[in-house]
């Protein structure tokens, strides 16, 4: 949306006021600023994601007609900042020879991490042969707690569209992964993945399409195939795809649990379409 029709939207009313400081970021962004002060305004609204905790509250201002103009700005410029940091955090471990394990990464990148425990307590004690990580990024943080975790059996592929992410997840790899299971590093689309050979498949939150993916994932896994599906809340779906798998879908919703402030993770198993 041009800044010419988002200055004819109609004025932000009292109850949405929090709206007037996320417009004004966008119009700093838009100006392109340096790099320390882009970084500075998406901390910012990091923070405003944060603090906004009413359940409530973020429905009114989803309903806003403001919501839709910021969502498609700031969830691919979150994109950008996030990928940005997670480089920088990978490039700082690969470049340390002493180390052994994640502990130089960003703050942002060490939450993220901490966030996997959880999930691989959905899956209890059931182990996997082959899983699968869609949206692997530049700081692998799901496949390393994959492999370390003891879950999989076999092996474990991370897949990732950007070139440079793929590099640096799987020299990520090599430095900190044993050798068993076997660890590889796929670039590809998610959407034009097939599943036969995976029997827990890992969907990143910053995915777009999750919905087109899932059902691709259910047409092409084995039977028994389970999903862990991040998946944004509040706010955060300002940034990030919501999917919300009902029993149309094909897919049951066994468990839930939120991992970090602004994400939950669904452990979904395969039924079958309506």
């Amino acid at each position: 949306m041009s800044r010419a029709s988002l200055a004819s939207l109609p004025a932000t009313p009292p109850v949405l006021a929090e709206f007037d400081e996320l417009l004004k970021m966008r119009e700093l962004l838009l100006a392109e600023p340096d790099e320390a002060t882009a970084s500075a305004v998406m901390r910012r609204f990091w923070d405003i994601c944060c603090g906004t905790t009413d359940p409530e509250r973020v429905g009114v201002l989803e309903a806003a007609p403001q919501y839709a103009v910021l969502r498609a700005f700031f969830s691919v410029r979150w994109g950008i900042h996030l990928r940005r940091l997670e480089t920088l955090a990978s490039r700082e471990i690969l470049a340390d020879a002493s180390a052994t394990d994640l502990s130089a990464a960003s703050m942002l990148a060490l939450e993220n991490y901490r966030g996997i425990d959880g999930e691989l307590d959905l899956l209890g004690e059931s182990p996997a042969h082959n899983a699968v990580v869609l949206g692997c990024g530049p700081f692998p943080e799901t496949l390393i707690g994959l492999q370390h975790s003891a879950l999989v059996g076999e092996s474990l592929t991370g897949v990732d569209r950007n070139h440079e992410a793929v590099a640096l997840a799987d020299a990520m790899t090599r430095r900190l992964c044993a050798p068993r299971p076997t660890v590889t590093i796929t670039h590809a689309d998610a959407e034009g993945v097939d599943f036969p050979a995976f029997d827990l498949v890992v969907v990143a939150n910053g995915l777009t399409g999750k919905t087109r993916l899932l059902d691709r994932i259910h047409r092409t896994a084995p039977p028994g195939v389970r999903v862990l599906v991040r998946n944004p809340t509040l706010l955060a779906r300002m940034l990030y795809d919501h999917v919300d798998p009902g029993p149309r879908s094909g897919w049951r919703v066994t468990e839930r649990r939120a991992t970090t402030a602004l994400s939950e993770t669904l452990l979904l198993e395969r039924g079958e379409h309506a």
